[in-house]
């Protein structure tokens, strides 16, 4: 596994994150961010770093339960380790990186990728499904972003249909096929085809999406106990709604981790429901801090163990 172009991307993805909250310190003004964060209550903060880790814990029980569904035999202890160094892999654009999970599912229980990448690309979107449900309740109150959200939920479901469409998507392979460099691939495209359908069946798709909304739940509270810490009031409703909504723009900036996009969009949305700069500015640096960086360090807590385990701590 060659860690040291991980290694080299994670870095960078660093420094464009320091930019990010440089930046937004700057447009809030250094010294009205300091003292909103030396008046902060940090009695809190204990609440606000558990929250985006329930998440996670609510993201393995979905990802063990699709390993089961395609029948991957895979020890728990190397499962729960193979999926949390995933997290430091959200720093990469449209996460695609997570994709690492496959390879060290490869590596450690021999499991071809084709089989597994459907799980991948399963979580991503069931995650955004559910983070969609989420902020179309926020919509209902705040009549705020619901093209986009139409949008991207039309697209989603457009793709499960098809994809719970066999004959249409065999064809589909059929006619792929018959082009010299994708039939090549041709076994490994059936196989992830027949491994998406698997997860992408109604009654998996239902449960995998109910898990999501409960977990990114968790996350969306973080805004609510961040800006209480600040001595604010801020409804339930909008701290999830603006969490989910945000996420949403950054996955679909295709940006590492959504940034720019998510913080700017957390910015924006709290300045609309009359946050003062620097509190909205402050509660942006916090929220990503906890829903974003605090599971890359995770990840690469989990990505070192899983090499140590599997590669005796060699790249």
């Amino acid at each position: 596994m060659d860690l040291s172009n991980l290694k080299k991307k994670l870095f960078v993805s660093l420094i464009v994150g320091i930019v990010v909250f440089a930046g937004l310190s700057i447009y809030s003004d250094i010294d009205k961010l300091i003292k909103v964060f030396s008046h902060f209550n940090y009695r809190y903060l204990p609440i606000i770093l558990l929250l985006a880790p329930m998440n996670y814990v609510l993201r393995y029980v979905k990802w063990s339960y699709y390993l089961h569904l395609i029948d991957a035999k895979v020890p728990t202890k190397d499962s729960f380790l193979i999926f949390i160094s995933g997290l430091c892999m959200t720093v990469t654009p449209g996460k695609i990186g997570e994709l690492l999970k496959s390879y060290l599912l490869k590596e450690k229980a021999n499991i071809p990728i084709s089989s597994t990448a459907p799980l991948v690309m399963g979580e991503r979107l069931t995650d955004g499904i559910s983070m969609l449900l989420l902020a179309s309740i926020g919509t209902l109150s705040y009549n705020y972003g619901k093209g986009i959200l139409a949008f991207v939920l039309l697209g989603m479901m457009a793709f499960i249909l098809f994809v719970q469409s066999p004959k249409l998507v065999h064809y589909v392979i059929v006619i792929l096929k018959k082009i010299s460099l994708v039939n090549r691939f041709g076994s490994a495209i059936e196989n992830f085809y027949d491994k998406t359908y698997i997860i992408l069946k109604w009654k998996p798709l239902l449960f995998a999406i109910g898990i999501g909304i409960v977990s990114w739940f968790f996350e969306g509270v973080v805004i609510y106990f961040t800006v209480k810490a600040m001595g604010i009031e801020f409804p339930l409703l909008a701290s999830i709604f603006t969490v989910s909504f945000s996420s949403i723009v950054g996955a679909v900036s295709m940006m590492p981790g959504g940034l720019f996009a998510a913080e700017g969009s957390i910015v924006g949305l709290l300045m609309m429901m009359k946050l003062p700069k620097d509190i909205a500015v402050a509660t942006t640096i916090i929220t990503r801090f906890s829903t974003l960086w605090l599971g890359v360090a995770v990840g690469l807590i989990g990505l070192v163990a899983v090499q140590k385990r599997m590669y005796g701590g060699k790249d």
